[in-house]
């Protein structure tokens, strides 16, 4: 009896999981139920895992008698249909690669050959060990009390490399530089890159702006010091999510702004390309992309919009945009219940109408917040598309 109410509850779940996966985004102009993200995250990025735990938990629970009850015959049932789910999952993830190809081919980029997947690493899903062709240099002061570490390929010659700035998320409040954005910073070194994650000032002790002043310090250390490190000067590149593609945009639209360059006023602060991925771009929230955050208020800006909404401006992206922006690629999760979808498109909408450099845009199918932190199969289609777009836009610099 116990075996076949196990395997029950066991499958029931795993459905359930599976539905959830493949729901569509919700939205704030069209609310529907919105399963939470992470356990949707889970199934969704960690489908060759858990394949593999129900498998053998379900083959364990037959073994001890599930089958010789009903429950259990419906449990066996209810497993079929969730790795039919699972299928459905994974091959949703597989049409990342079209849909970036075609990203990619929209910001008149090739996109020849640009997927690149590491079946170890997919069917591992989380990204615990660093690979041995990396090494990492941790603790890094590049302001006071705030470090960076350092990620590059262990053999790597001396020189000038490009480098990419990872800015972990966390609703500005948490996370951890070596959390989040692993397969990316991994990826990244192994093909010769400098790839780098800093910690920044966190609310609510911190308030904007000091987390962007924060993210200045980083980029001009690394313009200053980080030849040391194999740094290229020339080329460096910010990407985050959440709260960091955020803070990775606002980064560079606001290059050499004085005023939030206090003491450094003089540094160059530039980078000559941006990936924030699933991002916000608008502190108003004035097109009600989403819902209300009171975080924002309470704990990052410490005062409320409609009492100093210029405040509320020079925080938001969308307000920043200008001609001389750098190269963007902006990534959302096309399934995204935190930060829907419409948030990244006006953005977009606001770059492409001034910019003059390359704005792509991809919204990764079945894809929700945070989904790149695993090495899932959508995440190494995204890495390679990101890293064809880095290669590309940097052949001007190349050229100079």
């Amino acid at each position: 009896m116990l075996a076949a109410s196990l395997l029950f509850i066991l499958s029931l779940l795993g459905l359930i999981g599976a539905l959830n996966a493949l729901r569509g985004p919700a939205t704030h102009r069209r609310p529907q139920y919105r399963p939470p993200w992470l356990p949707v995250l889970l199934t969704a990025e960690a489908v060759p895992v858990r394949v593999v735990v129900h498998g053998v938990l379900a083959v364990l629970l037959i073994w001890a008698g599930a089958l010789d009850r009903l429950a259990g015959r419906i449990g066996l049932v209810l497993t079929i249909l969730t790795w039919v789910g699972y299928v459905a999952i994974q091959w949703r993830a597989a049409s990342t690669k079209r849909v970036m190809a075609a990203a990619l081919r929209d910001a008149g980029i090739d996109p020849h050959g640009f997927a690149h997947i590491d079946w170890r690493r997919v069917l591992g899903a989380y990204p615990y060990r660093i690979p041995k062709s990396i090494t990492r240099i941790e603790d890094i002061e590049y302001a006071s009390g705030l470090h960076l570490d350092i990620y590059r390929r262990s053999d790597l010659e001396d020189g000038h490399h490009p480098t990419l700035l990872y800015v972990h998320g966390g609703s500005w409040r948490g996370g951890n530089r070596r959390q989040q954005g692993r397969p990316l910073l991994h990826r990244l070194a192994e093909k010769g890159w400098i790839a780098v994650s800093a910690s920044y000032p966190l609310a609510p002790a911190a308030t904007f702006p000091d987390q962007l002043v924060a993210l200045k310090k980083a980029v001009a250390w690394l313009r200053d010091e980080g030849a040391d490190y194999g740094v290229d000067p020339s080329f460096i590149a910010m990407s985050g999510g959440s709260a960091g593609g955020h803070l990775a945009a606002l980064t560079a639209l606001t290059a050499n702004r004085p005023e939030y360059q206090p003491g450094f006023e003089n540094d160059d602060t530039s980078v000559q390309a941006a990936i924030p991925v699933y991002g916000i771009y608008d502190f108003l929230n004035r097109n009600r992309t989403r819902d209300e955050w009171p975080i924002i208020p309470r704990w990052v800006m410490k005062v409320d919009k409609h009492e100093d909404e210029e405040l509320y401006r020079q925080a938001s992206p969308l307000d920043q945009v200008h001609a001389a922006a750098p190269a963007f690629l902006v990534v959302h999760g096309a399934a995204d219940s935190v930060v829907p979808t419409a948030e990244a498109q006006q953005f977009v909408a606001a770059l492409r109408a001034v910019s003059a450099n390359t704005v792509g845009y991809v919204e990764v199918p079945g894809a929700n917040h945070a989904f790149d932190v695993l090495d899932s199969l959508r995440t190494h289609y995204v890495i390679s598309g990101v890293l064809r777009f880095l290669e590309s836009v940097r052949v001007p610099s190349d050229r100079a």
